[in-house]
């Protein structure tokens, strides 16, 4: 097995955890005097720093009149300590210097992760760590805070996902903390005959105990530093010696199963799922039996209960494992996404189900395949990447209240022993008689609404006896995977190189290819996009395109799934100009699903079964798009009026609703025969074995075009305009956005123009968020972000409010607008200097994956950046930005001097505005 264990701990507590072989970091386990348990995890390479605090209480914990304290303290330990006492202070430390912040609230935990510039690691922890010390729950701000946690509640009344959850909370044993509302609203934090604020401390004082907490701290400092650190700052925090939570209330009434639960949502999707309550499995994280289950339930390939699904044409996709967990229970779920047809058929998809299950229990355990999933995890593991600081925090922080420490880093890898008892154990749970069978389909009869989030359901019980198994002899359980790395060894000999060269000699064709073994990890990033002018002319060549794409993953799926097990992965997208192929994983075996990719676009017949699977999906797809968050939608009208081309959902819905196989086909062989191609491969492969692959793909695609002969996408300018949009929604809460564009977006293609841009937005984010959000209370969703279009840099201002009206937004957000303006004047040399350095730190963050590295520069190639030296340019800029340069810019946004593009949507408006016509007299921006 390829771990390590790390050694400078042993003086500590005499503790080593096991790590990766990958893992370059050091870590410490230690316990303070008042009994808080960290991490410390010295990372010489890192340029951020971070940390995270997990407090093992959450929503369970809430008192039964007072539903969402939990997530309402959550919000209220950010706005001010005795040490730190203004509310955005924290807030405002950590952005100015190139971090960000954030925190969860979750049934049995709360957790607070930050991170930021290496350099400010300890004035941050300084203030973070008065969070758990000395808050001040300041009254005023109580009130305020009331109408934020309320905001938020209202932004998720349209969320499926959160209506459903509201729904399964409906079915489960009223007794039990998990079936509580846990969100919290205006009515349930209203003051009782305790005021919520008393509520609130005796809870913290209660809860918020040391020994409840986990800290992990992460930095580029040797081990003492940061235990140092630790220790001054973190001392100070209580222990009460709370006990663990936990309930003895069963998650389901006795005797209340099996149900059936049938849910009518808002999306035009189908599914079933099948829940079984059964004893929490992370007491046997060594052995995994409801992940071995899962594996076999949910695999993809040939002979699968997904494959016979797929056939029969009742399904597009299966998962299944081990969801919700109280501690004590655990819901076992498998989720099938129904067609229309597969949803007229589910008492047949309920007994296909069971039918493999009874496969599973006749011959499904077996050693070999146990130690197959083992070797794989086992491998993945061992080249495990570090992640970007933030997450992997919060994510070790979270995992210390769950397995022994020694163990933090491998647990979820962890598949030592192979027992089958076990695994007929959980497997006996699969039954008839203990599930929840929930149905989902807007054509679903309902007679209820849940009480939270007002989703449409009835609740019935279920005959166990109307099942009827298919016969297990129509199934195949999975063949040992053939795709499997043999060879998980970095090249000798292959130097990483500065940046990628252009190994193509063909016109036709372009391959950047760059060496790099920086992440000490036998893997590889492979890019092929396919462009074609086929894909650009019209509406239904953008949808045939979409076509191509989720055809390719569909008829691929079979084979390319055993590969995303052994740690290949792959997918395929549209884009405006054709189609990418992105390959990623280990390198050993790429080879072979890129010619079976290539082989299959090019020679693979196209079935009118998949075809038919996969056009009803994208016909899902596309119905629910008015069901995403408002403010995303927002954000994507910005690109719908300055981007050409642009479509939308109905003219999609439109065009793809007549076409054929035969339309497909017919297109495919248009598409192919008029390509060109531009390709990227990064990692662990050679140049001789990058140069294979162009091989392989210039031999099977031919490709016959030039770049100058594939059409470019165009930004618009608005020419100094005010334009305003007001695009037709359905939402119950209001938005508005304000996007600021250059005068002359023609003139402010450069870096500098960039630059100042990118740094007015990073100044603003912190203070436009404080006072629209916190002083205001404007609502949840509150943000100023840089926001380019193409190479034309830009400024966007959103706001999204369950009460105030886009007029009302405006208006406040302009007059802060102003008085930020008139403020910024006498910034001092100092703050100018310390906010440049933040943004920089941005610019210049390394890469923490070799996916985010290959991510980074196909951008920097697509944006025909192909120096590759996007970030230095921008941070060379930056450092020349003086403060008379943001000054005049502010001057200019404040003041409405810049094209301005206002976005904005009233719940209940019915005067709409059309996209397409306003871009129609809008000019492409020349470069």
């Amino acid at each position: 097995m390829s771990i390590k264990s790390t050694s400078e701990s042993e003086k500590h507590n005499q503790l080593t955890l096991i790590t990766s072989q990958n893992d370059y970091r050091s870590y410490r386990p230690l316990t303070l005097d008042n009994g808080l348990s960290i991490i410390l995890i010295s990372d010489p390479k890192a340029d951020k720093a971070a940390a995270a605090m997990n407090v093992a209480i959450g929503s369970g914990q809430d008192p039964e009149n007072f539903a969402g304290l939990a997530h309402f303290l959550e919000h209220m330990l950010f706005l001010g300590t005795e040490k730190y006492p203004e509310a955005g202070e924290y807030q405002s430390f950590i952005s100015k210097h190139g971090g960000s912040h954030n925190a969860f609230t979750s049934y049995k935990d709360t957790n607070y992760f930050f991170e930021v510039d290496n350099r400010y690691l300890e004035p941050s922890l300084d203030r973070f760590s008065q969070f758990f010390i000395a808050p001040l729950f300041t009254e005023a701000y109580v009130k305020r805070e009331k109408n934020a946690v309320h905001s938020e509640y209202q932004s998720k009344l349209r969320d499926d996902g959160r209506k459903q959850f509201d729904v399964l909370k409906q079915a489960l044993n009223p007794e039990h903390p998990y079936s509580r509302f846990s969100t919290g609203s205006l009515k349930t934090l209203a003051d009782k005959s305790v005021s919520t604020r008393d509520a609130m401390l005796e809870f913290y004082q209660t809860y918020y105990s040391a020994n409840r907490m986990s800290l992990v701290i992460q930095g580029n400092y040797a081990l003492d530093e940061l235990e140092g650190m630790a220790r001054t700052m973190f001392r100070a925090v209580k222990n009460h010696n709370t006990p663990a939570f936990a309930t003895d209330k069963p998650l389901f009434s006795e005797n209340s199963l099996p149900l059936q639960l049938n849910i009518r949502p808002l999306k035009a999707n189908h599914a079933i799922k099948l829940q079984f309550p059964i004893p929490a499995p992370s007491t046997y994280f060594r052995k995994k039996p409801t992940s071995y289950l899962a594996s076999l339930i949910g695999h993809e390939g040939k002979g699968s209960l997904l494959s016979y699904l797929k056939a029969k044409g009742w399904a597009t996709g299966l998962s299944a494992g081990s969801g919700l967990s109280t501690g004590e229970e655990s819901l076992f779920t498998i989720t099938i996404n129904l067609t229309q047809l597969g949803f007229e058929n589910s008492k047949d998809v309920v007994n296909t189900a069971f039918g493999y299950i009874n496969l599973l229990e006749q011959d499904g355990i077996d050693e070999w395949r146990f130690n197959e999933q083992k070797t794989l995890s086992e491998q993945a593991f061992s080249f495990v990447e570090s992640g970007s600081p933030i997450h992997a925090v919060s994510s070790i922080a979270y995992n210390m209240p769950r397995f022994p420490i020694k163990e933090v880093l491998h647990a979820p890898y962890a598949m030592e022993t192979f027992d089958a008892r076990l695994i007929r154990q959980y497997l006996g749970y699969l039954t008839p008689e203990n599930l929840l069978l929930t149905r989902i389909s807007p054509d679903m009869k309902t007679d209820k609404l849940s009480p939270w989030f007002e989703g449409k359901y009835s609740l019935s019980p279920f005959d166990a006896h109307q099942v009827t198994p298919v016969a297990a002899e129509i199934f195949r359980l999975p063949e040992p995977n053939a795709l499997i790395a043999d060879t998980l060894s970095l090249k000798p000999s292959l130097e990483t190189m500065e940046k990628p060269e252009n190994i193509s000699t063909s016109p036709k064709a372009t391959l950047w290819y760059k060496a790099d073994q920086d992440f000490n990890t036998p893997k590889a990033q492979q890019y092929f996009s396919l462009q074609s002018p086929a894909s650009t002319g019209s509406v239904k060549s953008a949808v045939l395109t979409q076509l191509l794409a989720s055809w390719l993953n569909e008829a691929s799926n079979e084979f390319a799934y055993p590969a995303s097990l052994a740690g290949l992965n792959y997918t395929v997208y549209k884009h405006t100009r054709g189609i990418t192929f992105q390959l990623g994983g280990y390198d050993d075996k790429q080879h072979m699903l890129l010619e079976r990719l290539l082989t299959t676009l090019k020679d693979s017949e196209i079935h009118s079964e998949t075809f038919r699977l996969v056009k009803q999906s994208l016909i899902k797809r596309w119905q629910n798009a008015d069901k995403a968050p408002l403010y995303r939608q927002i954000m994507g009208e910005v690109s719908s009026v300055l981007m050409r081309p642009a479509w939308n959902e109905e003219q999609f819905l439109t065009a793809i609703e007549p076409l054929t196989t035969k339309d497909l086909e017919d297109f495919r062989e248009v598409f192919l025969s008029q390509l060109h191609l531009e390709g990227m491969i990064i990692g662990n492969m050679t140049k001789a074995e990058a140069t294979s692959s162009l091989k392989s793909v210039m031999d099977t695609l031919e490709p016959t075009l030039t770049e100058s002969e594939i059409p470019k996408l165009q930004g618009l300018s608005l020419e100094g305009q005010k334009v305003t949009h007001t695009p037709a929604l359905n939402h119950n809460d209001n938005a508005w956005l304000k996007y600021y564009q250059p005068t002359h977006p023609s003139d402010a293609q450069g870096y500098k123009e960039q630059a100042r841009w990118m740094l007015l937005a990073h100044i603003l984010q912190s203070p436009y968020y404080h006072e629209m959000r916190t002083q205001r209370q404007l609502g949840y969703i509150v943000f100023a972000s840089y926001h380019p279009t193409l190479k034309t840099p830009g400024l966007s201002l959103l706001v999204q409010s369950p009460e105030h009206t886009p007029d009302e937004i405006r208006e406040l957000s302009d007059a802060f607008m102003h008085h930020f303006s008139d403020s910024f004047m006498n910034i001092s040399e100092q703050e100018f200097t310390e906010q440049k350095a933040g943004l920089l730190a941005n610019i210049l963050d390394s890469d923490d994956r070799l996916q985010a590295r290959t991510q980074r520069l196909w951008r920097e190639m697509a944006m025909d950046e192909t120096h590759f030296e996007r970030r230095e340019h921008l941070a060379d800029a930056v450092k020349t930005l003086q403060a008379d340069d943001m000054r005049q810019l502010l001057q200019k946004i404040s003041t409405d001097q810049t094209g301005v593009l206002t976005v904005q949507y009233q719940s209940g408006s019915q005067t709409f505005t059309d996209a397409e016509k306003l871009r129609s007299g809008l000019k492409a921006v020349s470069h």
